[in-house]
């Protein structure tokens, strides 16, 4: 018996790197889950590769950066599975290498869509959900080490990283006497396309990284997985309000 069985999952991004393997995870410890991503052909993969494994998903495209896209993936997810009691805020996208005075508006709007107005309008729309049908549930935003450790250049990611801990900190204060729990996890740098697109672009030094990790090694998604099923499971019951870190150490030293 899986830790998640009998729950159902949606996770944000879930068409590749942490958002896939975030959902891969919870669907090996029992949880059907629905797979939503801005990329439909995405989506169908991660959703067909879960059933495969023997577990209930289905694929949904939605921008979480608009709110009638979210109000109706959610109602179509709900009426499919018949309610959502975890939802795993992972949807993200990386803008780097312009430093603030250079930013553009359309970097900036992107960036607080996806990951602060995102994570705004799933929670909202799965809470409501939660509280009519009176069911407890656990919400997960996936922040990042830079949510509290600045980076040059990433401005709009560290802003809206940032935003994703406190709207943690504000949903589980609220929604605690619902029965719904509300946790940001803070991943360090991790081994996903999205991180080696940047290193081919020449935007991180992947060497240099490694050498700064106190654990010597990229992180990888399915660690952040793990994590995950731990926050939405019975285990992690009197868990709310919290942002776990999960870097190899490396925001533990200054030059992190």
């Amino acid at each position: 018996m899986g830790k998640l069985n009998k729950r159902v999952a949606m996770v944000t991004g879930a068409g590749q790197g942490i958002g896939k393997a975030i959902a891969q995870e919870l669907a090996r410890d029992g949880a059907a889950v629905a797979v939503v991503d801005v990329n439909h052909e995405t989506a169908v993969q991660t959703a067909t590769e879960l059933s495969r494994l023997g577990g209930a998903a289905r694929s949904y495209r939605a921008d979480v950066s608009r709110s009638d896209d979210v109000e109706a993936v959610v109602e179509t997810a709900t009426r499919d599975f018949g309610y959502i009691d975890i939802l795993v805020n992972n949807a993200g996208i990386s803008r780097v290498g312009d430093s603030t005075h250079e930013v553009a508006d359309d970097v900036w709007d992107a960036s607080v869509g996806v990951m602060q107005s995102g994570i705004f309008y799933c929670s909202r729309a799965v809470a409501r959900g939660l509280i009519a049908g009176n069911r407890p549930g656990s919400i997960i935003n996936i922040s990042s080490i830079r949510g509290f450790s600045p980076n040059p250049g990433r401005l709009a990611y560290c802003a809206t990283k940032a935003a994703a801990i406190m709207m943690a900190k504000v949903m589980a204060a609220e929604w605690g006497p619902y029965g719904i729990r509300v946790n940001a996890i803070a991943p360090g740098v991790q081994k996903t396309p999205m991180w080696d697109a940047d290193v081919q672009r020449g935007l991180f030094d992947e060497a240099a990284y490694m050498r700064l990790i106190p654990l010597r090694r990229l992180g990888d998604p399915n660690e952040i997985g793990r994590l995950c099923v731990f926050l939405a499971s019975d285990e992690a019951s009197y868990i709310t309000g919290a942002c776990i870190t999960i870097d190899g150490g490396l925001t533990t030293i200054p030059s992190g």
